[in-house]
């Protein structure tokens, strides 16, 4: 699994550039995301009616609920390798930074944050009240800690 992880960030940072105007996607720790972050989001954000569907920007598979073969959809069952990395670049993706100011103006962080809390409203309600949740932390320690691409992609 580490192996298919750490694929996935090569394939990312080959990917991204800013010379001809697009956006660097963050590369995050892929084993972060998977032992920490992604439980998170599929308990909190993977639910059918949210983000565990096709049609949403930021989706998410989990176990027992959306999946990649509709045929496996409902079974508790772990993610394949693809549905794990593709959680994983959905992930970073929205880990882009709003301001640059501070990685906590993500997107990921700042959409299920309470508006009270400098949130930015969050069409399914507040899923962090405010900045001392122990999940919102556990995702910005995340968020807060690029890797260095690896120097075959810088080149």
């Amino acid at each position: 699994m580490r192996g298919v992880a750490l694929a996935v960030v090569a394939a990312l940072v080959g990917c991204i550039g800013t010379d001809d105007g697009t956006v660097a996607i963050p590369v995050l720790d892929p084993l972060v995301f998977r032992e920490d972050v992604q439980p998170i989001l599929a308990t909190r954000c993977g639910n059918p009616t949210c983000h565990g569907r096709a049609d949403r920007p930021f989706s998410i598979y989990s176990a027992g609920a959306y999946r990649a073969d509709p045929a496996r959809t409902f079974l508790d069952e772990p993610l394949t390798p693809e549905e794990l990395a593709q959680n994983y670049i959905g992930a970073c993706g929205f880990a882009l930074e709003l301001e640059s100011t501070s990685p906590s103006s993500c997107e990921l962080l700042q959409k299920p944050l309470a508006i009270d809390a400098g949130g930015m409203g969050h069409l399914g309600g507040d899923v962090w009240i405010d900045e001392r949740d122990r999940e919102y932390r556990t995702v910005e320690a995340w968020v807060r800690a690029p890797l260095d691409p690896p120097e075959e992609a810088r080149q």
